[in-house]
């Protein structure tokens, strides 16, 4: 009897499937042996929650040009783009379906925070249970618009009639929560546009004339859109935090135009992220010695010369916190009082 061609390609299929299963220790097996063991000769990817060209995606492939030297066993190291719900997706992927052993590292938005405090729709994860290695910038929020808007200052946008647009890729990412909290606490009249891939196509949005500007992290700024700031094409408008940044000294606190104490408390939300910009994060269930050995080797990124000049190069300018800081920040705003989380779902939902 003949075997039917599809069946036959299947029966094969499984086959080599079974195989390639054997072959390769799943997460827990092997989890004694020593990290030089494990990752000689294997490949580790960075899962970066947004598409290629915008601040995570720079980010991630600066640092997978050089952490793999410093991961024992010297792996190598490459960057999967897996883009949606501003780092939403990579972020279930990351915990949930992504093997738990330490081959595949997690670089979503840090606001994913501000998702799971509101109960956001999607969110299957707890950012508390990662295992988080570091984070890359102290990065304060601020909003830039171009210079041929129609007003140009924050107080200017305090009731002004016509609403400034400004870009985002979609709910959960600071390029849209931002300025539609800015605009609740202070009046400001800024309208949020989502549905950019990534902030790079913000940034063409911008160049295009479809939106006015767009609010992001400062660093993101400097490295992608500092000419703008030097040939005038565009300023910065205001800056999110409770001090000024030395950067923009005379760049307005949204703080200072909050309506009141309520007001105060979501611009401070809006903030938080800001602190533990960029971070990078293994699945839970990792074994611990690898996790210690990837912590470590990020952090000798950090320090690493090379990559040092070549981040100066490219305007970017680290100040990395370890997995303990950014625990002490996921606590912290993760016990906000559910009235105001329930007040910052309101103003961010679409």
């Amino acid at each position: 009897m003949r075997v039917p061609l599809m069946l036959l390609r299947l029966v094969l299929f499984l086959a080599a499937l079974a195989a390639s299963a054997c072959a390769r220790p799943d997460a827990g097996a092997g989890a004694g042996q020593p990290p030089g063991e494990f990752y000689r000769g294997r490949t580790v990817s960075i899962v970066v929650g947004s598409g290629a060209g915008g601040g995570f995606d720079t980010t991630a492939r600066l640092v997978a040009r050089h952490i793999g030297r410093h991961i024992p066993g010297t792996p190598t190291v490459i960057v999967v783009n897996m883009p949606g719900g501003g780092g939403l997706v990579a972020a279930n992927h990351v915990f949930s379906a992504a093997p738990k052993d330490g081959t595949v590292i997690g670089l979503f938005h840090e606001a994913q925070m501000m998702n799971q405090l509101t109960g956001g729709e999607g969110v299957n994860f707890d950012l508390r249970q990662f295992n988080w290695l570091g984070s890359s910038y102290d990065d304060p929020n601020v909003c830039l618009v171009r210079s041929d808007a129609p007003v140009t200052t924050f107080k200017e946008m305090i009731g002004y009639g016509t609403p400034i647009a400004v870009g985002g890729t979609g709910p959960g990412s600071n390029t849209y929560d931002a300025p539609r909290v800015l605009a609740a606490a202070t009046g400001a009249s800024l309208k949020a546009v989502s549905g950019y891939p990534t902030t790079n196509d913000v940034r063409i949005g911008v160049e295009r004339g479809e939106i006015h500007g767009m609010c992001l992290g400062w660093e993101s700024v400097k490295s992608a859109s500092g000419q703008w700031l030097v040939d005038g094409y565009a300023k910065v408008f205001v800056q999110n935090g409770t001090m000024r940044h030395r950067d923009l000294p005379d760049v307005p606190l949204a703080m200072e135009f909050a309506r009141d104490e309520e007001s105060r408390a979501l611009l401070g939300l809006v903030d938080a992220p800001g602190a533990m910009a960029k971070p990078f994060a293994l699945p839970p269930g990792v074994a611990p010695a690898r996790v210690e050995a990837l912590r470590g080797a990020l952090a000798a990124t950090y320090r690493d010369p090379v990559f040092l000049e070549e981040a100066k190069a490219m305007r970017l300018e680290f100040q990395p916190k370890d997995a303990a800081e950014i625990q002490r920040i996921l606590n912290h705003v993760l016990a906000t009082p559910p009235e105001v989380a329930a007040k910052y779902r309101e103003i961010i939902q679409p």
